[in-house]
């Protein structure tokens, strides 16, 4: 990827505000699609590929570990990113080291800090 390439990003999030932010954050520099909920998350991923998928880790229907998981089995393209504020990185340590989670941000996320994974993306 060039430097100056929008990237194509997935944020599911089952919070409305963090989706509003995010899209109005970077609306500007990327194409992104936010999605709520697992299905929207599957049906997104079956229509597209994305650069970056990323997935906040506690969510009523399954962990974000281990959607990324079914990310890395059906796009190990895509870089993935793993957002939380109520689970310590230790619990998530195994899919960092087994390669299916690249980047660990903690929530509430910044702009900066994602930007930063954003150009890591970018190499």
């Amino acid at each position: 990827m060039r430097n100056t390439q929008r990237l194509t990003i997935l944020y599911f999030d089952d919070e409305p505000a963090c989706l509003s932010v995010f899209s109005e954050t970077f609306a500007a520099e990327h194409e992104g699609r936010t999605v709520a909920t697992l299905g929207e998350a599957r049906r997104a991923l079956a229509e597209n590929s994305f650069d970056l998928v990323i997935s906040d880790q506690v969510m009523p229907e399954v962990s974000g570990a281990a959607f990324l998981r079914e990310v890395a089995r059906t796009h190990p393209q895509s870089l993935r990113v793993l957002l939380t504020g109520g689970v310590s990185v230790g619990a998530v340590l195994g899919e960092i080291g087994d390669g299916v989670v690249k980047h660990f941000v903690p929530k509430p996320w910044s702009a900066a800090t994602l930007r930063q994974v954003f150009e890591r993306a970018r190499l």
